[in-house]
This record gives C-alpha cells, sequence and structure tokens, in this order.
C-alpha cells in the first residue's frame, strides 16, 4: 500500500492523500501567504503522495470568508505557483479545490447578494440569497472554466469541484435549499446535477485532456431529508457525472466503514459499483487498524487519513511500523 504507482499519468509515491488540514488562511485578497507554504510544505516532506490544496473561490461572487483562498484574478497566481513548486518538490502529486460558496456568504463577504438554488438563509451569519437565473448560470459556467485554465497554468496536477459542504452544487442537491422547479429543480436527479454537469463538461473543454477533474461530495446530510437520497439516486448521479467527464470520485461520509442504504456495503462499494474511475475514500480514517480495513474493501486507490493521524510526529513511520506488524 505505500509503493509508487502510475495513475492518470500521473505518478504517485504512495496511496495516501492529505486534504485540506485547514481552511481560509489566505490573505484578505485571497492570495497566498508565507504561513500557508509553511503548512503545505510541513506536509509534503512528512510523506504523503497526495496533497489537495483548500477551496479555492473561482469568482468574488462565491467568497465564503473573508481569508478564503482565491483563484479568481490573475494576482492569484504568483502566489498560488509557490505554493505549488513548494509543495512538488517532494515529488507530491497536487490537486486544487474549486469551490463557489452560493448561500453559504454574506453580501459583505461577497460584495453582493448571495445566489443559490432558491431564495434561502443558512444562519445569522449568512445573507439571504436570490434564486440564481440562467445568466447567472451562463456566468458561473465561465468562472469555473477560467480558475481551472488557472489551476493548470500555475502547475496543478488535477483539480476538485467542491460539490460538498453546504456550497453551491450541494444546495442544489439537497431539497432543504433547493425548492425550485425548473430545468435547475429538484424533481429529479438530473436537475439538481444539471449546474454541475454543465461546468465540468465546460471545464473538460477547456483544460487539457491530461488534466484529471475530480468531484467532492456527499449524501449523508440527505439520506434524513423529507425527499430521502436513496440508492437508485446515487447510481445516476454517478453515472451522469462519469459521463460527463469526471475522472475521481472523492465521497465523503461520517465514518468511512459506514453502512448505507440499509445493507452491508460501504459508501465506497457502492460508488463502485456504478464507475470504473479512481475513487478516494475519506470518513474518519484516524488509526492504522481503520485504514486497514477501509485498504482491504479494495475499492479505492486514494486514501484520505484523519487530521489526528497527520498530527502524530513522524506519522508516516508510524504508520508503516503498525501495518508492517499487523
Amino acid at each position: 500500500m505505500f509503493e509508487p504507482f502510475e495513475l492518470l499519468n500521473l505518478n504517485f509515491k504512495n496511496c495516501i492523500l492529505a486534504p485540506p488540514q485547514s481552511e481560509n488562511q489566505a490573505n484578505t485578497n485571497g492570495k497566498v501567504n508565507a504561513h500557508m507554504i509553511r503548512e503545505y510544505r510541513e506536509h509534503a516532506t512528512q510523506g504523503v503522495g497526495t496533497i489537495i490544496i483548500e477551496s479555492a473561490y473561482v469568482t468574488k461572487q462565491g467568497r465564503s470568508h473573508v481569508t478564503q483562498l482565491g483563484i479568481s484574478d490573475e494576482e492569484h497566481l504568483e502566489g498560488l505557483q509557490k505554493l505549488i513548486r513548494a509543495i512538488k518538490r517532494e515529488e507530491v502529486v497536487v490537486g486544487i479545490r474549486l469551490a463557489h460558496a452560493g448561500a453559504k456568504t454574506s453580501d459583505e463577504i461577497c460584495g453582493e447578494q448571495p445566489i443559490a438554488p432558491s431564495s434561502i438563509n443558512m444562519g445569522k451569519d449568512y445573507s439571504t440569497s436570490r434564486e440564481f437565473d440562467k445568466g447567472d448560470c451562463e456566468e458561473i459556467n465561465m468562472f469555473f472554466i477560467h480558475a481551472a485554465e488557472r489551476a493548470e497554468e500555475v502547475g496543478a496536477d488535477f483539480i476538485e469541484i467542491n460539490g460538498a459542504q453546504q456550497l453551491l452544487f450541494d444546495q442544489c442537491l439537497s431539497s432543504r435549499y433547493n425548492t425550485r422547479d425548473d430545468e435547475y429543480g429538484f424533481q429529479s436527479i438530473e436537475s439538481r446535477l444539471k449546474l454541475s454537469l454543465e461546468v465540468i463538461e465546460s471545464i473538460r473543454g477547456r483544460i487539457s485532456e491530461n488534466m484529471p477533474i475530480s468531484y467532492y461530495f456527499s449524501i449523508h446530510d440527505k439520506l434524513d431529508e423529507e425527499v430521502g437520497f436513496e440508492a437508485e439516486d446515487l447510481k445516476i448521479m454517478i453515472e451522469l457525472l462519469t459521463e460527463s467527464g469526471v475522472d475521481i470520485f472523492h465521497p465523503t461520509t461520517i465514518h468511512a466503514m459506514n453502512k448505507f442504504f440499509e445493507t452491508d456495503e460501504t459508501f465506497i462499494e457502492w460508488v463502485a459499483k456504478f464507475t470504473d474511475r479512481v475513487i478516494v475514500a475519506e470518513g474518519n480514517i484516524k488509526s492504522p487498524q481503520v485504514f486497514k480495513e477501509v485498504y482491504g474493501i479494495g475499492k479505492a486507490q486514494l486514501y484520505v487519513l484523519d487530521k489526528t493521524l497527520f498530527s502524530r510526529p513522524q506519522w508516516y513511520q508510524f504508520l508503516n511500523r503498525k501495518l508492517i506488524s499487523q
């Protein structure tokens, strides 16, 4: 499990992926700072094979925090390039997560009334959004295309679309936040995914064919909604995302070994039923034993360790030693 391998025309030194350990570490203008470079460099030197850089806003309209990382303007490129070069010195594969907050922001932070699938307010720290229209969708498409092109320009090995964390694409998928009844409405899984699919297809047509696209998503918070999320919905979702051009599926859940849809199968196993693309396993993998159990399922190629394990001194040597001794 710690041997180098090639996947998607990329050379991985092992199967361990470090997700963003923290978010919103940038300067108030969205630029990379020295602290970020030190933190990511430290993770790179400790042995991970892959690092995903924290969510970067593709447009100020979609900024969720005043110190969120940006990839919306040319002024962000120099810092991002320095950060990626620092990580790659350790022969680490680097991805960057692209995001739009949707309703999960405020007028003060994003500079205008937030947009979302419906008019909603996500809490006291956020402003009430307006419902996006077709023109907004066209703009969102362009924002993501340009952000993906910038990611390729600064040397990222792949991009990851943030379809989780109650951000824009996740809001479209939720009956709690999507109450519209048009082509982007909640009436079908196809309409809920329409904006995501349009963005992915647009990106796929503009970046290098060798630049993988990852999709980060979660469904566990939708299972208990008034209109629940069923196994058939997951099947359609994965098949549509595969057809649109997703190369890597990054499903996240509370625990990677939890069972789904009243069966004995984990989320990873369910996703693997419907695609032959690369799968990332994530969900509270914070001990060598849990890592071994998830690895034993044999359905994922990359594995996200919990930050509590990363925080251990010489965690890589500890993990290696524990797994070899078992």
